[in-house]
């Protein structure tokens, strides 16, 4: 198939990966237009730009990783107006890197829908702001040869589940029900997977790494790398939690497990939490920390590591390009079965995935609420939805041990991820995906008839992210739930007192309700049903969330 090529949205601050606050947005866009330039095969490269001004990073930025591209020469590097539409229209198709497509589909009627082809992609898709955008796109002129990339199956049934509801909605205020007109295409991001393969397989950096935070040859350092923001990425408790009862495990063998987290605090005072809740949570086990401001420090922590972990337990995250890099080079995986790693990471191929739970649909309509009426933050609401969400710290113990005893496991599985990186994920692989969907798209537009009217609507509403999310997690939690002892009592009130396990007042219960909680599964397993049935209506969606919550932090465990 022809490779079509599109003029890239461009502004400086979306590709920049050298800054504070670093995030994955930021990592992907940049990676994204280094991997088009060197495998896009285009002689040039234009950027659509708000701002003249912005012409010369994008010129820099092109001729950087144009040095980098192998079989043909660098491309030239140029911009245009996003307002130029004659000359997006010679080029076929606008690309912009998130998915708030309306003001570039309504600027677009100015000279017929038919001009050229929008396509946007997701990253985070739990914020309000970008609910709105998605379901808008049943209200805007988007049209048959517009796209949506998905950048994994769990945020297609977010985005499709988003446009039924609203739809519905629709229909019932007008009497017609709208069609969503752009297509959604399923395409996951990419990298550089020989970058990482060259990094993972630095002897000289592992044995400098290792040496300077003190892990032996025998010891098993446990890899986590990315954003340390325990409200908004994967919380850390759990797996503190985890790399404890692995080292439990592990003492008869003699061997030692190190967890290292290389990554970025998301402000000054979130330090110390995360410093103290590793002593508290896995005392038995060193955690060290590194920056994570990509450059030879964190780089060397692929080299570094035996194994790595990540359990996502929060719909902030919606694809998670950090295991692929770990496959990449060369490391097995422990992650969450949440979000796109369910597509990323084959269960017992090139790792394992760990199952999660998260609270029915319908127990976040009030803090949704909360949120889109602006008496809840951003970053309270998805934290909160982290508090009910669940990762089975057992299952991800028992995948840590089990990789720790066995240097064959983490060599087979390493090797078997270094291979899927390369064929499935090197932008070599991706790139052509966007071509490709970009041909589809003009040839679409090149058969289209006039376009439809486009009906307006009420405003969306944000929704009860435990009904918009719950397809993230991978088991059911519900009234057959069986719910198994508090292993120690007194962790229940560590973890009420800790302000990064218990920083949502009135979520839980308080200690004398965990008390009662505790009395009535201390004689054995309990169907979570009869739980509930023992407290007065108005106090069981408290439990629910309180037991889920001390299932989170591994204060009981749950079984289907």
């Amino acid at each position: 198939m022809t490779r079509t090529n599109a003029a890239l949205l461009y502004h400086p601050d979306s590709f920049q990966i050298k800054r504070n606050e670093l995030k994955g947005r930021h990592v992907a866009s940049a990676s994204f237009l280094d991997g088009y330039v060197r495998h896009g095969g285009s002689e040039e490269i234009i950027g659509a730009v708000p701002d003249l001004s912005f012409r010369e990073p994008f010129v820099a930025s092109v001729t950087e990783y144009g040095a980098g591209r192998t079989g043909g020469p660098a491309p030239r590097a140029d911009v245009i107006p996003t307002g130029d539409h004659a000359r997006l229209g010679q080029i076929g198709t606008l690309f912009c890197a998130d998915p708030m497509l309306e003001r570039f589909a309504r600027r677009r009627s100015e000279a017929g829908h038919r001009s050229y082809s929008l396509c946007g992609i997701t990253h985070t898709i739990s914020s309000k702001e970008v609910q709105a955008g998605l379901a808008s796109y049943l209200t805007m002129p988007l049209q048959p040869w517009d796209a949506l990339i998905c950048t994994s199956r769990a945020v297609r049934d977010v985005v499709e589940g988003l446009h039924q509801r609203y739809a519905e909605r629709l229909a019932a205020v007008q009497g017609a029900r709208p069609k969503q007109q752009a297509r959604l295409e399923t395409i996951p991001l990419g990298l550089d997977a020989a970058f990482y393969a060259r990094h993972g397989a630095d002897a000289e950096a592992r044995a400098t790494l290792r040496s300077r935070l003190g892990v032996a040859e025998d010891d098993i350092l446990v890899l986590f790398l990315g954003r340390l923001a325990f409200h908004a990425k994967a919380h850390p408790y759990p797996m503190y939690v985890a790399m404890q009862r692995a080292q439990e495990r592990l003492k008869q063998d003699g061997r030692q497990l190190h967890f290292l987290m290389t990554g970025q605090f998301a402000n000054k005072h979130v330090g110390p939490t995360f410093r103290d809740s590793a002593r508290e949570a896995c005392p038995d086990v060193p955690v060290h920390f590194l920056d994570g401001t990509p450059g030879p420090e964190s780089w060397a922590s692929w080299a570094a590591a035996d194994v790595f972990l990540s359990l996502s337990d929060n719909i902030q995250e919606s694809f998670g390009i950090t295991p692929i890099e770990a496959m990449a080079a060369g490391l097995p995986c422990v992650v969450s079965d949440w979000d796109g790693y369910k597509d990323t990471v084959p269960d017992r191929e090139v790792g394992f995935r760990v199952p999660t739970r998260m609270i029915p649909g319908g127990f976040g309509a009030g803090l949704a609420k909360s949120y889109a009426d602006g008496a809840t933050t951003y970053d309270r609401f998805i934290g909160t939805v982290c508090l009910m969400t669940q990762v089975d710290v057992d299952a991800a113990a028992q995948a840590i041990w089990r990789l720790a005893t066995s240097p064959d496991m983490r060599r087979r599985m390493g090797a078997a991820g270094r291979a899927r990186a390369h064929t499935v994920y090197d932008w070599s692989a991706v790139v052509p995906r966007y071509q490709e969907l970009w041909t589809e798209l003009a040839e679409i537009r090149a058969v289209a008839g006039d376009a439809p009217p486009v009906p307006s609507g009420p405003a969306p509403v944000l929704e009860d992210p435990t009904t918009v999310f719950a397809g993230f997690a991978s088991q059911r939690f519900d009234g057959d739930t069986l719910v198994t002892a508090i292993r120690d009592p007194e962790a229940i009130g560590r973890l009420l007192a800790n302000g990064m396990t218990n920083f949502t007042p009135g979520l839980v219960l308080d200690a004398q309700g965990c008390a009662a909680l505790n009395d009535r599964i201390a004689a054995g397993a309990s169907r979570l049903s009869d739980l509930t049935a023992a407290v007065p209506a108005n106090d069981r969606a408290r439990l629910l969330r309180t037991v889920i919550w001390l299932a989170k932090f591994g204060a009981v465990s749950l079984s289907p």
